[in-house]
């Protein structure tokens, strides 16, 4: 059954690129576009009681989707979107989800729609109102987020609310964003002890600016925050103190150009919580409140060759930074990353990563370490 579904996909891949409309339809038309990333993924865990595991998978995600261009101003897309794997375990293959089922995101075997919102572009405005995809990045060959990053890698997370963004004479970009959550929990990545059970913490409030210059030395400027009113249970229970959650983020890349149209280019991000939970509601040693220090660093050799590109990065988020999807709380971040793009909407990607435990958990008898790889082939139509 999971390889006839696995075959079944494949043959839509293949299928669809030749089924698609114009990229920019005229107002009244309609327009497909998506994409299917296929990829070989490994794992081995030490886990924190000693235990050693490892696990492989094929995987697939599928994002066909639709867009109405009502008029030059007015649009409307719908996209469905699928996660699935041989070791897919999950009858339930289909919900209208309004929140995500997993701490990242939906499970194998789910799928949703992930786009479902109108969009309106007068002048320098561009506004979305309903369900969309949001992220901002750190710009390299493995691109990451400490605050915002909606469906990474195979993942499918959301956001569900308004987006509204202005981009000025000097490039600059403004963006503010009105998240809507329930009290199951938001629709992106936001991690423990965050919870969403007290009416106020339904709104998350998210500002930020941002420019992007391919061709200067600065190739990426930008700085958000993130505000999530009676989110954080401070004492890692709801009978405890419940306070706002405050994640402050900047981020900068530079690039250097060499020898035969390769780019260095370095870039780093740093995040900092002002207002975290405590030691022991993270069943850490220490005493006092947790770390909401977080930093990634990357060092990208892009176009050594036409096409090829590599990247290396090291993070760390301490255990009261609770944003990132790509970096888990009390963790540290090693990753190596090589990136073919065959052309412009086909690309092969490889990584070797480790990530482990920054701090020994008090319930725990050493550090968890996860060492991973994957090979994964992207296709967008």
């Amino acid at each position: 059954m999971k390889s006839t579904l696995l075959a079944s996909t494949l043959s839509l891949i293949v299928a669809l690129p030749l089924a698609v409309g114009a990229a920019d339809p005229a107002p009244g038309e309609f327009a497909f576009s998506g994409d299917a990333r296929l990829g070989y993924f490994g794992r081995e865990r030490e886990d924190r009681n000693g235990s050693r595991s490892d696990e492989s998978d094929w995987r697939i995600r599928v994002r066909p989707g639709v867009l109405w261009q009502v008029t030059t101003e007015l649009s409307a897309k719908a996209r469905f979107a699928g996660r699935y794997s041989t070791d897919d375990s999950n009858d339930n293959h289909y919900e209208f989800f309004t929140a995500i089922p997993q701490s990242d995101g939906l499970g194998f075997g789910d799928s949703t729609i992930d786009e479902l919102h109108l969009r309106y572009k007068p002048g320098n405005w561009d506004v979305k109102v309903g369900r969309m995809q949001t992220s901002f990045e750190l710009e390299g060959i493995a691109k990451k987020s400490l605050s915002r990053n909606d469906s990474p890698n195979t993942d499918i997370t959301w956001t569900d609310g308004i987006h509204a963004r202005y981009v000025d004479a000097a490039g600059w970009n403004y963006h503010v964003i009105l998240q809507r959550s329930e009290d199951d929990g938001p629709t992106t990545v936001r991690r423990s002890p965050l919870a969403f059970t007290e009416s106020a913490s339904h709104a998350t409030y998210y500002f930020g600016m941002e420019r992007k210059d391919p061709n200067g030395r600065f190739l990426q400027l930008g700085w958000d925050i993130t505000y999530i009113p009676s989110a954080l249970r401070t004492d890692g229970t709801a009978a405890g103190r419940i306070d706002d959650y405050l994640g402050i983020a900047g981020r900068m890349a530079l690039q250097w150009r060499l020898a035969g149209g390769m780019r260095f280019v370095w870039a780093g991000e740093a995040g900092f919580a002002p207002n975290t939970s405590t030691e022991a509601a993270l069943r850490l040693s220490g005493s006092g409140d947790a770390s909401g220090l977080a930093f990634q660093t990357s060092v990208n050799l892009v176009d050594f060759a036409p096409g090829h590109g590599v990247g290396l990065v090291y993070g760390q988020a301490g255990g009261g930074w609770l944003l990132s999807p790509d970096f888990g709380n009390n963790q540290e971040l090693l990753e190596l990353r090589y990136q073919w793009k065959l052309s412009a909407t086909q690309s092969i990607e490889t990584r070797v990563r480790q990530r482990r435990d920054l701090e020994q958990r008090t319930d725990a008898a050493r550090k968890r370490v996860d060492d991973d790889v994957y090979v994964r082939f992207t296709q967008r139509f």
